[in-house]
């Protein structure tokens, strides 16, 4: 188990005490400022790497000086102010460079809480580590505290933003002044902030060589603790010139057609803009061109906007992306004809795109009982629904396919449709000359049509469409660009019969997730787990089109949880599991493999490969060098000495424990194809508490091996490196990290730093069976929660939809107990747990 946090409402909204003026046309620098409460914040792109203090300067003692010179900072040369939704698209507002990281700038205080909370840790370019903040006393008889910018030189100062790290402070300023002497005030506040992070544009410039947050007074409730904690903290302070630059980023507007190419926003010089992505790249490639649709979607897009060399991201800009071809209407009545109208998608089930035909298409169930034995698990067994008349009555009693590759998922969706259908439904293979006829369901790879080939005929890797007899009688036919696409299809079908109840709508439709990664990831390590219920919880995914099935095969027993007599002896007796079969074995013969219950490499590379027919890859991950007590049980010196809890970690000043790993890994990938039916697989690199430098060094040097072993695979590994410290700038930025602490990975750092990213956050998304956590809290899951947003108790992160690297979620069940309330966890049990959620996520995955 990874530390699990409770998960509260925390948000980045920004507040400020602004004039409004007239707005000016788009294009024009002085386009009037727009009132900023309730703005969003707009975080930079640039790959920034603030200097963390060295290690002497944070060993200063508690009588140093309390004016400390702050040494200056690489910082961009201009950065995006706020960037906010208004009726033509963005109004975008810039400044210049942060006054306080200048050379000549020193912050001075007038008390500090200890030498953790100095001055000079509110100007140290970082705001979003809590460590480094500034504190004052906490004085119960004296609330006057102020935080103090020297800049050497008068300078003209028109913006601030605070980043708190309490927001008790009542009544409070800011102050300018040129003699320290003689202060004035550019703005007054007589409540406490709204929230953290808090934006303040002054009515005007004011010229000073100092400035200063004054606060006079602070909460003092109860029910926040306020009372007791009265100190003023501040996470850091910002400021800035006046704004430099004000324009409006105009929203695209795509036209009916085919061969759509997006056209660029105009902004104004020096400026440049380029787009960046969209949520459904499927409808809006990195080149820009745009796919012919057959009817009207939405889809956010994203820019960068750059000048002199800076890039930085702008928020998403939703438009519409109309239907290539435009359906008539009645110009008098301005609706579509009533035939069409009235045609509509059953409610509960819903696509990206849908055209419908004249007329409404039954399949009939014939009412012929199946053998309970003959139906798969997988299916999904409905009464047969009360038909009404229509156009068209036929019974589908046949999947027909192509292209051998989609041989076993014919035979898949066929039993699943024999259990919907309650009748028996063939499968057969299509000569390429032979023409399905009535009844027939066919299974078929897209092919570009025209000579707009990639250009405007994609679904991308996971999309669909359905023909719903509406191009040959009786016929239904599922297209797609790859086997899974086609698997979604017929899982579409399925959900389609089961919500029309048994009454199709005639026409055409497309669907395609917003989401890459849509997975649910289960630890087999630290308790026996049956391949049968792995292919359970693949069976139920696949129904709910979900990809990915994350198998964390190695774990133990959390030492400092568990009862054993303190000793490393006592420690390596304790359980763990390794539980895919393995040939590595110690000098004496013992192997790494579980004995209680494993899986032989045949097995699981076939589960591997019978998940892929269902549309889900299994990532198989081999977590170390923590977690790893099932190997140094079997090589003890290869694993940290000293404190008994340590036991399970690989000592990796030890060149032989990278070995170990890179042996491990090379037997499933080289020596064997256990893993060659997945395109994933997963390294782990969390929670080691040896030394940092050593660990990062491990990480570069097993995922380089891992990737020159299996160059076609993905590297997924966990988010930990926020927490090392240490400079990762060696990574590959291919790899893709699962966050699931934002005190080890800070989400927004390794987005900026260009890595992918994939939400695993324990306080949404973690299960532990008896341990507190048994159950995900779905009204959140429903009414709050989002893939790319990554909410705790201390603040909130949202990185870009639009962005290919936010790629989605994979929540997580961790098997830390056995037993609840003295009664054993069954298996049952733990698919209950997973499955409770499940269409929730998926739900929110997919859209």
């Amino acid at each position: 188990m990874k530390e699990k946090k409770a998960g509260k409402d925390s948000g980045r909204l920004l507040h400020a005490d602004r004039r409004l003026e007239d707005g000016k046309s788009a294009g024009d620098k002085s386009v009037g400022r727009r009132h900023a409460n309730g703005r969003h914040a707009v975080r930079v792109s640039k790959f920034l790497q603030v200097a963390v203090l060295a290690a002497g300067v944070l060993g200063m003692s508690a009588a140093s000086q309390s004016m400390t010179e702050i040494s200056e900072k690489e910082q961009p040369l201009w950065q995006v102010w706020s960037a906010e939704e208004c009726d033509a698209g963005l109004t975008v507002e810039t400044v210049g460079e942060n006054l306080i990281l200048q050379k000549k700038a020193k912050l001075t205080a007038d008390s500090e809480e200890g030498r953790d909370f100095r001055a000079m840790y509110a100007g140290d370019g970082n705001h979003t580590d809590e460590t480094l903040r500034w504190s004052s006393e906490n004085d119960w008889e004296n609330n006057d505290h102020w935080l103090m910018a020297d800049f050497g030189e008068s300078v003209s100062i028109g913006a601030v933003r605070i980043y708190w790290e309490r927001t008790n402070a009542k009544g409070y300023a800011l102050e300018y002044s040129q003699d320290k002497e003689n202060w004035q005030q550019a703005s007054v506040f007589d409540e406490a902030p709204e929230q953290k992070e808090q934006q303040i544009v002054l009515n005007e410039p004011v010229e000073a060589r100092y400035f200063r947050l004054h606060v006079t007074d602070v909460l003092k409730e109860e029910s926040d603790l306020s009372l007791y904690y009265q100190n003023v903290s501040v996470q850091e302070l910002e400021v800035y010139g006046q704004l430099e630059d004000c324009f409006v980023v105009e929203t695209p507007v795509i036209e009916a057609g085919s061969r759509r190419t997006l056209e660029l926003p105009t902004v104004p010089e020096p400026y440049s803009i380029s787009f960046d992505g969209a949520d459904y790249d499927v409808l809006v490639n990195m080149d820009g061109k745009i796919t012919d649709t057959i009817a009207d979607t939405q889809v956010e897009l994203g820019f960068i906007l750059e000048k002199d060399g800076e890039m930085q991201e702008l928020p998403g800009i939703q438009t519409k992306i109309p239907a290539s071809e435009r359906v008539e209407v009645d110009r008098e009545r301005e609706e579509v004809p009533e035939a069409l109208s009235a045609v509509t998608l059953p409610k509960g089930f819903t696509a990206m795109e849908w055209m419908p035909a004249s007329a409404t298409g039954v399949i009939e169930p014939a009412g012929q009982e199946i053998p309970s034995d003959e139906i798969s698990e997988a299916a999904h067994v409905v009464a047969p629904a009360t038909l009404s008349s229509s156009d068209w009555t036929t019974r589908f009693i046949r999947v027909v396919y192509r292209d051998e590759e989609l041989e076993r998922t014919a035979q898949l969706f066929a039993t699943e449709l024999s259990g919907q259908l309650l009748q028996d439904v063939s499968v057969e293979k299509l000569a390429d000359t032979e023409k399905p006829t009535e009844g027939d369901i066919v299974l078929d790879f897209r092919k570009a049509v025209g000579d707009g080939k990639e250009w405007t005929q994609t679904l991308g890797d996971e999309g669909y469409e359905l023909n719903l007899e509406a191009e040959s009688p009786g016929v239904i036919s599922i297209s797609a660009r790859t086997k899974r696409g086609v698997r979604w299809g017929c899982v579409a079908l399925g959900q389609l019969w089961e919500k029309s109840e048994g009454q199709l709508p005639t026409g055409v439709l497309r669907d395609y997730p917003a989401w890459s990664v849509r997975g649910f990831g289960i630890d087999v390590g630290r308790r026996p787990v049956s391949l049968e219920l792995l292919y359970r919880i693949a069976e139920e995914l696949s129904k709910h089109q979900m990809n990915t099935l994350q198998i964390h095969l190695n774990d133990n027993q959390i030492i400092s949880q568990s009862d054993y007599d303190g000793t490393k002896e006592g420690a390596r007796q304790l359980y763990a599991g390794f539980r895919l079969e393995s040939d590595v074995r110690n000098k004496a013969g013992q192997s790494i493999t579980s004995q209680d219950l494993y899986y032989s490499k045949e097995e699981f590379a076939q589960f591997i490969e019978d998940a892929a027919v269902m549309g889900v890859e299994v990532v198989p991950e081999i977590d170390t060098p923590a977690h790893s007590l099932a190997l140094t049980k079997v090589f003890p010196k290869l694993g940290l000495s000293g404190d008994p809890e340590s036991v399970d970690q690989l000592d990796l000043s030890n060149p032989a424990a990278q070995k170990l790993a890179e042996t491990i890994w090379s037997e499933y990938l080289i020596e064997s194809d256990v893993f060659s039916g997945t395109g994933t697989v997963h390294i782990g690199m969390d929670e080691y508490f040896g030394n940092q430098k050593v660990f990062v060094d491990y990480m570069k040097a097993l995922s380089d091996y891992v990737a020159e072993a299996a160059p076609e695979k993905t590297i997924r590994m966990w988010g930990s490196l926020s927490k090392t410290g240490q400079d990762y700038s060696g990574l590959s930025r291919k790899i893709q990290l699962q966050v699931w602490d934002t005190d080890w990975t800070d989400p927004q750092e390794m987005y900026d730093a260009g890595f992918s990213i994939i939400n695993s956050l324990s306080s949404s998304l973690y299960l532990i069976p008896g341990g507190g956590y048994d159950h995900l809290d779905l009204d959140f899951l429903e009414k709050k929660w989002q893939p790319n947003v990554f909410e705790t108790q201390e603040r909130t992160w949202e990185l870009p939809r639009w962005s290919s690297r936010t790629l989605g979620a994979c929540y997580m069940l961790w098997n830390d107990y056995a037993s609840q309330d003295g009664n054993e966890i069954t298996e049952d049990g733990l698919f209950e747990r997973f499955a409770e959620p499940l269409d929730i996520l998926a739900r929110k995955l997919w859209k």
